[in-house]
């Protein structure tokens, strides 16, 4: 096996991780076409999509490395929200935390010197610059529409 026992835990808890944020992304995407939403419900459904995918990633690059990938089961998602910047906030705060984890696994693959895992793990370095920052433009727009986010809607229509 190409990784550490420590490291295939470790991924293995991302793909629960992972997994947990396209459910809470679908949470909210439902919210939003709840809403009549439809612009956010579009791209926050696309988001948990993407979750997904990284997720895959995981179980992919774990079954490369020899290890054994290990589904665990996924929390339910908060499913009520009492405005859409509640949403849009949930989803941002998601995002730093996710990096927040992306920054303990590469520590970790530093630290065994695990140079396949750091390699891998690079690809989500950079594209958690893009999800957060995407996250903090959609909170900061959803924010600045005030209690018309049908505002919001208008300028999505116009992406």
């Amino acid at each position: 096996m190409l990784i550490s026992e420590k490291i295939e835990a470790e991924f293995n808890r991302q793909v629960g991780h992972e997994l947990g944020n396209s459910h809470q992304y679908l949470a909210i995407a439902a919210y939003f076409e709840k809403e009549a939403l439809f612009g956010l419900a579009k791209i926050y459904s696309k988001q948990a999509d993407e979750e997904r995918e990284h997720a895959m990633k995981f179980v992919k690059f774990l079954l490369d490395a020899g290890a054994s990938p290990k589904i665990p089961a996924i929390a339910e998602p908060r499913n009520t929200f009492g405005s859409a910047v509640d949403a849009a906030q949930l989803a941002y705060d998601s995002e730093v935390k996710t990096t927040e984890q992306i920054y303990a696994l590469v520590d970790l693959a530093l630290a065994e010197r695990n140079h396949i895992a750091h390699n891998f793990l690079q690809w989500f370095v950079s594209e958690q610059l893009e999800e957060v920052s995407s996250a903090d433009t959609r909170l900061n727009v959803i924010r600045r529409a005030g209690p018309s986010v049908l505002m919001v809607e208008a300028y999505l229509a116009h992406e």
